[in-house]
């Protein structure tokens, strides 16, 4: 039996048109339990804000206590769950992360002073969007799709409804991570 140029050339494109869709539902099987870990957590801060808007400070630093404890779990069971060359170092790629985001957003305040809690919550809404955006264009574009809902959403609330920002975000935010995530489970 002979192969033709052409009939090689077409099996090693679907191989690689596989080999690509595989990677891109790995990937969202991977980032779905960040989205529906994140997704309520948001929602809470944002009721605890609500409720108590002298205590929103509190309620967000034990929402992100919570949630990066919980996502460091996540990454270390996947770097265990998913073994291979530099998976060790998953949990220090996280933690440098965190520091990076951290200082930049402590850098980027610093220097630009924000003067309203309105305009912290969309910076870091963006920032948080642009970050899910960024890992679409290697990992799906679904993860870019959160990322644009959530810009989406928050410059919508910054312009049309400022008053209402501080409930509108956490529950669209939380409710588009949640979506996200579900989305991202089910994808084939």
């Amino acid at each position: 039996m002979t192969v033709t140029k052409d009939a090689a050339a077409s099996a090693l494109h679907e191989i690689d048109r596989a080999e690509r869709h595989s990677l891109t539902l790995f990937g969202y099987s991977a980032g779905s339990p960040y989205l529906l870990l994140w997704g309520p957590l948001w929602i809470v801060a944002g009721a605890v804000g609500a409720v108590s808007p002298e205590n929103a400070g509190l309620g967000w630093a034990a929402v992100d206590a919570i949630g990066l404890a919980g996502t460091a779990g996540l990454v270390i069971a996947q770097s265990r769950r998913y073994r291979g060359k530099g998976d060790r170092t998953a949990a220090y790629r996280f933690l440098g992360a965190v520091v990076v985001l951290a200082a930049f957003i402590t850098m980027t305040f610093a220097v630009f002073a924000p003067v309203s809690g309105v305009q912290v919550q969309t910076f870091i809404v963006l920032l948080v969007a642009a970050a899910y955006a960024l890992v679409g264009c290697w990992f799906g574009l679904r993860f870019a799709a959160v990322g644009a809902a959530l810009a989406g959403l928050a410059v919508g609330a910054f312009h049309y409804a400022p008053a209402h920002m501080a409930y509108i975000v956490p529950l669209l935010g939380g409710g588009a991570l949640i979506l996200g995530g579900l989305w991202m489970r089910r994808a084939r």
